[in-house]
């Protein structure tokens, strides 16, 4: 008994070891066959969203902020900005450094391709930290906000101007939900956005209120206006017209003044309830005056038009095939170089 065989300590540790190792082999194995077989079929596991979606728990919707909205993708499939929307949105990232620049890019589906998003201008407008791109979840953010079935009209995605219709939409219902500012992407921030009343508007024509530049508090007046505006937009998103949300929101700033004509805001006020500036703070150029800036021989004749206002709307439906010229001096140019210099620079010959 006392002679009998036992294994020694090292000849133990080697079968071990041995063990081990073909533990670890067929782990690797396993793993690279299961990665080869994931990019091999990529569909039979969802992508993750690329962008992070704008929802009430986000930190920046407990902000008044300053929102953008791009309302493509649900036509062609590619949220897509040019030159003269970033510049847009660098102008209100420079001229307001300690509010934050909000543009949502709304989506019934998440983005999960980079090629969905065509934002040649991504580099400066990062930049600034105080621009942020989310998704606008359409699916979720219809619910509880009125909007649902308005949403999912398949009439709304078939027409020509669907998308201005689209965006007429959620910026009311953006600004009923969170409050803030909004501004379309045609425009062009000079000076502070810094209001007095947060609920403000600016006279567009003659009859009508914009609605390309105005604000609405998330609580208390502001946001009963909103949702009257939402209420009453059924009605009207169906007559066609792309200057709808004029037509909405004049409408109602009428019935809480109690006045018959926009003007008379402007004499007669609204008490403390809201506030609505003459035209030339949002909207100096009007669709026969906007090819101004695109004139060279017309740039002292901008700067005076613009030398007291907040914004300039480029009116991009009447502006978008106006370019300046490649060498001469414009409004435009004078403009971009000093409110989007990042952009201008990066975009001289298209803006």
């Amino acid at each position: 008994m006392a002679n009998q065989w036992k294994p020694r300590g090292g000849a133990a540790m080697s079968a071990r070891a041995l063990f081990n190792l073909r533990n670890i082999i067929f782990a690797i194995g396993l793993f690279l066959c299961v990665r080869f077989l994931a990019n091999r079929f990529r569909f039979a596991a969802p992508k993750h969203g690329i962008l992070l979606t704008f929802r009430p728990t986000d930190e920046l919707a407990q902000y008044s902020n300053v929102y953008f909205i791009e309302t493509s993708e649900p036509f062609k499939s590619v949220a897509s900005f040019e030159a003269r929307h970033a510049c847009a949105i660098e102008s209100a990232a420079r001229a307001n450094p300690t509010k934050n620049i909000v543009v949502l890019l709304a989506t019934w589906e998440d983005f999960t391709d980079s090629e969905q998003i065509l934002v040649p201008d991504i580099v400066p407008l990062r930049r600034y930290q105080n621009v942020y791109f989310r998704r606008l979840a359409l699916g979720q953010f219809a619910q509880d906000s009125g909007i649902e079935q308005i949403l999912k009209e398949k009439q709304l995605y078939q027409r020509d101007n669907g998308a201005a219709d689209l965006s007429e939409l959620l910026r009311l219902a953006v600004l009923f939900r969170y409050g803030g500012i909004y501004l379309d992407l045609d425009v062009i921030t000079l000076k502070p956005l810094d209001f007095e009343n947060p609920n403000f508007f600016g006279i567009e024509t003659v009859f009508f209120a914009g609605s390309s530049v105005m604000g609405m508090q998330r609580s208390g007046f502001g946001h009963n206006l909103a949702y009257s505006c939402l209420k009453d937009f059924q009605y009207f998103h169906k007559k066609g017209q792309v200057d709808n949300g004029s037509i909405v929101v004049t409408y109602k700033l009428l019935q809480a003044c109690n006045v018959n004509f926009v003007q008379d805001i402007l004499t007669e006020g609204c008490g403390d309830r809201l506030k609505v500036y003459p035209r030339h703070v949002f909207h100096p150029f009007d669709n026969n005056t906007v090819p101004l800036l695109f004139d060279p021989d017309r740039v002292l004749e901008v700067k005076d038009m613009i030398a007291d206002s907040i914004t300039v709307h480029l009116r991009h439906h009447h502006s978008q095939n106006i370019k300046s010229p490649k060498v001469a001096e414009t409004g435009y140019n004078m403009i971009a170089r000093k409110y989007c210099p990042n952009v201008y620079a990066n975009n001289r010959e298209n803006l």
